[in-house]
């Protein structure tokens, strides 16, 4: 009688969609490697390792392989002011704006803005990403240097980012102010 339990093989794992596996391993890499000729590409002869890599992060978030190429279009634009090819997640962000998700700069501009313009008011916010951004970073903003505060928003970014890529970013909360009258005040007269 055999009492040992089954292994989970690796099998088993979900694996990176190949497409975007191969996308990145024929297209992106070796471009990435043509925008940023100074970073240091260690890939030792393994590329489908690293394709891999990246291709992981975008599992299950919803990115096709129009998404890849125009966040390797952005990733080349990026090369005239930044030395270093974006890293995986790095890659991710570029390809979750190229979807349609606000970039930082853009999230940044408008919790700026509601805070001038509507100080003390409801604010009407465009996107529940730029919302729970501003949950996570306002309170910060009066104890933190300017530095560790951006530093702080870029964290949570990335982090809401995630969520945003997965579809598990919860919507934006109704006022708390608003409450709907009960049916029956309708029919009183």
């Amino acid at each position: 009688m055999n009492n040992q339990l089954p292994t989970i093989q690796q099998s088993d794992k979900p694996q990176a969609n190949s497409v975007l596996v191969k996308i990145i391993g024929d297209e992106v890499l070796p471009g990435l490697k043509a925008y940023y000729p100074n970073s240091d590409f260690n890939w030792r002869g393994n590329l489908a390792l690293f394709a891999n890599e990246y291709a992981g992060q975008l599992y299950g978030m919803g990115i096709v392989a129009k998404h890849v190429r125009m966040a390797l279009e952005a990733s080349r634009l990026r090369s005239a002011t930044e030395r270093h090819a974006p890293n995986p997640i790095e890659f991710k962000i570029l390809c979750l704006q190229a979807r349609g998700m606000p970039t930082l700069e853009q999230c940044m501009r408008e919790i700026n803005e509601q805070r001038i313009v509507n100080y003390g008011k409801d604010k009407e916010w465009s996107e529940p990403l730029v919302y729970w951004l501003n949950q996570q970073i306002a309170a910060a903003r009066a104890t933190l240097a300017d530095s560790s505060w951006q530093k702080m928003a870029k964290d949570r970014y990335t982090k809401l980012a995630d969520k945003y890529g997965k579809s598990e970013l919860s919507p934006i909360p109704l006022k708390l102010e608003y409450n709907e009258p009960p049916a029956y005040l309708k029919y009183v007269g």
